[in-house]
């Protein structure tokens, strides 16, 4: 057979009429093409570039590659050459079709994904599959809000439909791009349905309210706790959830939960919390209050996957963590012993002890996981002591239950007891029993007010505690209580200070300057949030003053005034600051500090306006050669203590960092009555001048004794004897407040 030729002019008009194809067909994806509309048969510039942030190559320099091509999608010879810039085109299994069509979505991911495989050696990129719930825009980005969590994207909010479940690609929370729409279910798990009408149903989900339509008649359902099932953007089941146990919470952390006769109950980390009285609504953890609240568990296997607050909290007992000699949480051991018959329960075992009967915890926690070891007096006025191995008492008793839990640590030891009973052995060792009745009182209701808050915030629930027993919350059981302190309390039972309708955090002190201060000593974001702490003069004189201004306030310091607690050692007192060889000993202070609070310790130029990159700061600055006060308080506290440097300045904020570098400073503290205390780790107050001397030392006089807010001790004291009631003294140092009892307070959201 003969092989026929194709004439010349043929071959040039297939030539024509297959460009003129291509030609309608890139026309046609043109027309087609929406950069607001997400499609499976294509894949936008944008979108590949937000995929590749990943690579060494930044935003910028993406940008800039990309901005030559001409089409807004990716097609097959942008392809080629981005996987020449990577250097990974020799490694890719793909086939070029037509240099200038369109990549579809599906070919690219299995192109990205092989690239994920030889380029994202951390892994840095995941694909997961999510149901979107909402979004919502930005300024410059977009949230999308999934059953999975909350994710940012780039990303059109056009691309996405609420319900719709998404393959997408994820980078350090942020979604960088999307595989492809999911048609397999998606589950929203342990939502709480308020309402379930025939055709709409209405619940609460991380945070939200959500209403849907509900479209199928077989699907029944009920209030409560339960799982919903999307398909394809539509409700396709709803699986209630019926297991409950109930008791009180005494213990949480990330993986677990304590409940009352139940032990330590695992949880994902992802716990719902629904109040179901009133107005049906999500809390959080932090709102249920450990030990006072009647709270049910929803389970599931052997986890606990939501919590429902039953009831307003009933305030009654507080738990306190007993810290160890040492001040920290842990002790490495533990012995107890009880001035009266009591019962031991660890797990499932109880025994019955004899009074002073010596307890060893470790033994009977020994062979047990996730266990508390509780030991309870049958008489209420039994006391538990904690004992050192031969049985001798090392502390006071206390009333109520002690609990000892094991850690990897050691062992902690929490007292649960009455608030009330607390507050019996707070009052003496906060304030000596012997000050007048009135000033105890008062002290009693600063005391329960403090107590209050820290019960609703229980910072230190992993450890099955409100509280701890020392001066960073209050003192508690150093002093027993006795006849006068339980007389204050029982005399101002279950009252507290409110202000602007809330708890306030009734912060005292020892002893003033004749005038107390305001938040701003501390440097919060807004003093206005503690607008009941208010600047007070205590002086039968002088009321008024502004002592901001240095001269007038050193003036103040060095005169003599007739105040409520001018009779007191510590209203008057001064020292010696020196620098010499100070300089490692205040750097190690302040680089601690600015750890914990960076905007409270600035680093410096010498012109004190250009700011010092911190982690070679203590090497540039060299040696501290001078020292001054920037900005007073109107009542005359240091607000910024300028540090010179050789070659820097540091600024220091807040009383306590202030007092704290002053006090590494100086050898010892002379008091008004001439007394003298050595070895001192912080300056008695903040209220200090800086006055240079001479020889190269500085003077500093000052006044008053702790932080400065609140109730002034011993002003309180002053003011008893001098006729005031206890609520005229509250009245005197905290602004606008209000006397309340707890029961009035119940349920209400606190400072």
């Amino acid at each position: 057979m003969k092989k026929r030729n194709i004439p010349k002019i043929s071959a040039v008009i297939l030539g024509v009429l297959i460009c003129v194809f291509i030609g309608v067909l890139i026309n046609k994806l043109k027309e087609n093409y929406d950069p607001e509309v997400f499609s499976e048969d294509y894949i936008s510039i944008d979108e590949v570039k937000q995929e590749l942030a990943f690579t060494v190559y930044s935003k910028d320099e993406w940008d800039d590659w990309f901005s030559g091509r001409k089409q807004e999608y990716l097609t097959q010879s942008v392809l080629d050459e981005l996987l020449k810039k990577l250097g990974v085109s020799e490694q890719i299994d793909f086939v070029v079709k037509r240099k200038n069509s369109a990549i579809p979505r599906t070919e690219w991911n299995q192109i990205y994904e092989q690239i994920l495989g030889f380029l994202d050696m951390e892994q840095s990129v995941t694909k997961e599959s999510m149901l979107v719930l909402n979004s919502l825009e930005l300024d410059d980005q977009t949230v999308l809000v999934t059953n999975q969590g909350d994710y940012y994207t780039r990303l059109q909010n056009t691309y996405f439909t609420n319900w719709m479940a998404y393959e997408i690609y994820i980078r350090e929370n942020q979604c960088i791009g999307i595989a492809q729409v999911s048609r397999q279910g998606q589950t929203v798990e342990n939502v709480y349905l308020k309402s379930c009408q025939r055709e709409q149903i209405c619940f609460l989900f991380a945070g939200a309210v959500y209403e849907i339509e509900l479209n199928d008649d077989q699907i029944s359902c009920e209030p409560g706790v339960c799982d919903l099932v999307f398909t394809d953007g539509t409700l396709t089941a709803i699986k209630t959830k019926q297991d409950f146990i109930q008791g009180q919470m005494l213990s949480y952390d990330d993986s677990e939960i304590e409940i009352e006769d139940y032990g330590r109950i695992h949880h994902n980390g992802k716990l719902p919390v629904y109040q179901t009285y009133g107005d049906v609504s999500e809390k959080s953890i932090s709102d249920v209050v450990l030990g006072n609240m009647d709270v049910a568990y929803v389970t599931a296997g052997k986890e606990v996957c939501a919590i429902l607050i039953l009831q307003p909290a009933d305030i009654k007992n507080i738990r306190v963590l007993l810290l160890a000699d040492d001040g920290t949480n842990v002790r490495k051991d533990i012995y107890l012993k009880c001035s009266a018959k009591a019962v031991v329960t660890c797990g499932d075992e109880t025994k019955n002890t004899e009074p002073d009967e010596l307890l060893h915890p470790a033994d009977a926690l020994a062979d047990t996981s996730g266990k508390t070891y509780v030991l309870k007096p049958e008489m209420e006025d039994g006391r538990i002591y904690l004992c050192d191995q031969n049985g001798t008492a090392t502390s006071n008793g206390y009333f109520g239950t002690i609990e000892v839990r094991n850690t990897e640590n050691g062992y902690t030891v929490v007292n649960e007891l009455p608030l009330e009973e607390y507050l019996s052995a707070v009052v003496p060792s906060e304030m000596p029993s012997n000050f007048s009745a009135e000033a105890l009182k008062a002290q009693a209701v600063c005391a329960r007010s403090y107590a209050y808050i820290q019960l609703m915030r229980a910072d230190l629930a992993a450890y099955g505690a409100h509280i701890n027993d020392s001066t960073s919350y209050q003192v508690y059981n150093k002093v027993e209580q006795t006849k006068e302190s339980v007389a204050a309390v029982d005399a101002t039972c279950d009252q507290v200070m409110t202000w602007m309708g809330k708890v306030v955090e009734a912060y005292y002190f020892s002893t003033s300057m004749g005038y107390t201060d305001t938040a701003e000593i501390w440097n919060v974001d807004d003093p206005a949030d503690y607008g009941y702490l208010k600047k007070t003069c205590l002086n039968q004189t002088d009321a008024g003053m502004d002592l901001s201004d240095e001269t007038t306030f050193t003036r103040y310091i060095k005169g003599n005034a007739d105040g409520y607690d001018c009779d007191i050692r510590y209203y008057r007192w001064s020292a010696t600051a020196d620098l010499s060889d100070k300089t490692e000993q205040v750097n190690e202070i302040l680089s601690a500090r600015h750890s914990i609070s960076p905007q409270n310790v600035l680093y410096y130029e010498s012109d004190g306006t250009t700011e010092m990159d911190v982690s070679d700061a203590g090497k540039k600055m060299g040696d501290i050669t001078g020292m001054s006060v920037e900005a007073r308080s109107g009542s005359g506290s240091i607000l910024t203590l300028n540090l010179t440097y050789e070659h820097g300045v540091v600024k220091v904020k807040t009383e306590y960092n202030i007092r704290k570098i002053l006090g590494c400073m100086i050898e010892k503290i002379v008091y008004a009555d001439a007394t003298e205390s050595e070895n001192m780790t912080m300056l008695p107050s903040a209220f200090s001048t800086i006055e240079k001397q001479e020889d190269g030392t500085y003077l500093l006089s000052g006044g008053g004794y702790g932080h400065g807010l609140g109730m002034s001790q011993n002003g309180a004291n002053g003011m008893a004897k001098a006729g005031m009631n206890y609520l005229d003294i509250l009245n005197y140092f905290y602004r606008d407040i209000k006397i309340e009892t707890i029961g009035e307070m119940e349920g209400k959201k606190t400072l």
